[in-house]
């Protein structure tokens, strides 16, 4: 019982037994032996057989097969041939490649990595950035040409936010790109820099034609508050300028157009200004008359000229000055503009661009009406009222300067009377002294030029003044004086023209002037009679009463009639208004010339025995 157990017991299954051998290697015969022992007696007894009968079935149809596709075994016997030979030619190739041409490779790549790695490192950072930029470096490429189109075609808003955005996405590309080199300083000066200067570049150039055409704006004379607020907003926001200097190169603009289309108005005109031109040449045996028509012609293209410059002037003067105020200093527009630096030098200019205007805009004016304003005379009533008004204009913006136009007035007034007497009063008198005295071999007697008829002499008691005579009419004893007479017309004619326009300050430089001519005058009357040697009493009488008729009557009424006359004023004023000025000598030269020239009439008709 013991050994039959410990038999059973060491029993294993077939597939256990037979592991070792050959018929354990395939799959299908283990799983045929492990079924084998579960089949019954008789399905094992007649397996040998069956297993015999397929054998030699299987042998026989592998033999028909042979014989049937030798063909095929003959091709898969050189196929299996060709691809054992090829598998270890790829098995020897691939050993090659493992053991020797990758270790080359290896090295050779090593070798390429330390002497060209860093370049072709940064061409592909360099490429590689381009590509990430790409988009925006097309647009970006765009811009300068866009802001030069904007130019051209007056967007200037459109230019500088083309501008500022380009800025802003050049700083952006230029940090991208230094990000990207990873601390690389070669990098950093590579493709996009130069990319971002260029475009900087063009930009710049473009807003540098944007701010010329912005600058000429301002000399362009047609134009007005609305463009040159937005010219100057654009300069503004640019910052190419301080605001001083901005305010500055606008003022010598404005100025600039104003001379150049006051110089226009004066070389149109055709009238010179030298001073030259100021004696006038008439033809030998003129009459007053007819040089008082030639003074009056070209009088009055000279007050023609003076009004439409004058015009100009205020128009282009007020114009500037409330342009000036409303763009740079109107504290309403304060928020609009960038505000002015608070420093010393900046105040400082500011201070004297405001001081400085007024006079450089008088500049413009004052001048001419120095050189033109006496020739006007007598057409100056109008150009007087005309000045007024453009005072009183200005002085709404704080450029009153009626006190300047006062003395060129009166001083026009006062040239353009005694150039009246010259021309006429004295002219005459210079005729008639040359027609009878002065181109003769001896000179006419008193009888001949000095009476009307020489046996009616006026009595020496009615050759007095009347303190009665009005100042507007003349005295009638002085038509007995033919010469005297003429003059005295001319004299009446002279205060006639002055009557259009007589300023107060023009008053005693009038009677200065008048009384210089009437001294001159008196004078060669005074040098014929002492140098007359006749005998004859009558025509010593007609010399004493032509004589007693200046001093007496002529030159008193002449001075009563523009004193009180013409001035409404007093002989007694005189005085008093020398005092005042503190020059006892202003306004005394006519004066003493006539009171000397009267002291020595009435001397020498002392003499002669009146």
């Amino acid at each position: 019982m013991t050994t039959a157990v410990s038999t059973s017991s060491e029993l294993s299954s077939l597939p256990d037994v037979l592991s070792g051998s050959l018929l354990a290697s395939s799959p299908s015969n283990l799983h045929f032996l492990a079924e084998l022992p579960t089949n019954a007696l008789s399905d094992l007894l007649s397996t040998p057989t069956a297993l015999t009968t397929q054998s030699h079935t299987l042998t026989s149809s592998l033999t028909a097969l042979t014989h049937t596709s030798y063909p095929t075994f003959l091709s898969l016997h050189h196929t299996s041939t060709a691809l054992l030979t090829s598998l270890s030619s790829f098995d020897t190739s691939l050993n090659s490649l493992i053991n020797t041409a990758l270790p080359a490779l290896d090295d050779a790549a090593r070798v390429f990595r330390e002497k060209t790695g860093p370049e072709v490192i940064e061409g592909r950072q360099k490429a590689r950035v381009v590509l990430e930029q790409h988009d925006k470096l097309c647009d970006l490429l765009d811009v300068p040409v866009l802001i030069d189109t904007c130019v051209r075609n007056g967007l200037y808003a459109e230019a500088l936010s083309l501008a500022a955005h380009a800025s802003s996405a050049l700083s952006s590309l230029i940090a991208q790109s230094r990000k990207s080199s990873s601390g690389d300083e070669e990098a950093t000066h590579g493709l996009p820099l130069q990319l971002a200067d260029s475009l900087q570049a063009e930009i710049a150039s473009s807003l540098h034609s944007m701010q010329l055409i912005l600058l000429n704006t301002l000399y362009e004379p047609a134009r007005k508050l609305p463009a040159f607020w937005k010219a100057v907003q654009f300069l503004r926001r640019m910052k190419a300028i301080h605001e001083d200097e901005l305010a500055l190169v606008f003022i010598s603009a404005r100025i600039g157009c104003l001379r150049d289309t006051l110089d226009g108005i004066e070389r149109d005109a055709g009238i010179p200004s030298d001073a030259g031109s100021l004696e006038f040449k008439f033809p030998a045996g003129s009459t007053v008359e007819e040089r008082e028509r030639e003074i009056d012609r070209e009088a009055d293209d000279v007050a023609r000229f003076l009004k439409k410059y004058i015009d100009i002037w205020r128009e282009g003067a007020y114009d500037l000055v409330t342009q000036y105020t409303t763009i740079f200093l109107d504290r309403s527009h304060a928020g609009a503009r960038i505000a002015p630096p608070t420093d010393q030098d900046a105040s400082t200019s500011s201070y004297i661009i405001r001081q400085t205007l007024p006079s450089t805009l008088l500049e413009l004016l004052l001048p001419t009406l120095r050189s033109y304003l006496e020739r006007a005379y007598p057409h100056l009533a109008p150009l007087a009222t005309q000045l007024a008004y453009c005072s009183s204009a200005l002085a709404r913006v704080g450029m009153d300067f009626r006190a300047l136009l006062s003395p060129l007035i009166s001083r026009s007034v006062i040239s353009g009377f005694v150039r009246d007497v010259r021309l006429g009063a004295e002219h005459e008198w210079s005729g008639v002294l040359t027609k009878h005295v002065t181109n003769k071999p001896k000179a006419s007697t008193p009888s001949v030029w000095l009476v009307a008829t020489p046996n009616s002499v006026p009595a020496f008691k009615t050759l007095a003044l009347s303190p009665s005579n009005a100042s507007h009419s003349p005295p009638q004893v002085l038509t007995a004086f033919p010469p005297l007479a003429k003059m005295l017309n001319a004299y009446i004619r002279a205060l006639n023209r002055l009557r259009m326009l007589a300023p107060v300050d023009a008053l005693w430089g009038v009677v200065d002037g008048a009384e210089e001519c009437l001294a001159n005058t008196g004078h060669g009357l005074l040098q014929y009679a002492k140098d007359w040697r006749g005998g004859d009493a009558k025509e010593i009488q007609i010399l004493q009463a032509a004589g007693a008729a200046y001093t007496r009557v002529l030159v008193p009424w002449l001075q009563r009639a523009i004193v009180e006359g013409v001035f409404s004023a007093s002989l007694n004023d005189r005085q008093s208004v020398g005092d005042e000025a503190g020059d006892p000598v202003v306004g005394e030269k006519g004066k003493r010339e006539l009171s000397f020239i009267v002291r020595e009439w009435e001397s020498w008709l002392g003499s002669t025995g009146i």
